[in-house]
């Protein structure tokens, strides 16, 4: 199961609410690490998330209006599930 590592985490929050690409590493169980790209866009009080990650391309809008934590949350959730191949929970 792929999770974001530490300091992916740590970052997330500045990189949803900034406007750009951004490199986002998961780690798997045996350790070995996978590269993901992130990009953000801002649309009003939305933002629109695109993930490239595992040889797929997902994407999700997430209310700008959130606390930190929870947008932190539902982006890591969405990432993980998409990097993890449960596209139905990422949906």
């Amino acid at each position: 199961m792929n999770k974001l590592t530490a300091n992916s985490q740590r970052l997330l929050v500045h990189q949803i609410k900034s406007r750009g690409s951004f490199l986002v590493v998961l780690q798997q169980p045996n350790g070995e690490r996978v590269r993901a790209k992130l990009e953000t866009q801002h649309d009003g009080q939305r933002i629109n998330l695109t993930l490239r990650a595992c040889g797929t391309v997902n994407s999700t809008t997430l209310p700008l209006v959130q606390a930190d934590r929870t947008l932190k949350h539902r982006a890591q959730r969405w990432i993980e599930d998409c990097a993890n191949g449960r596209l139905e929970r990422a949906a």
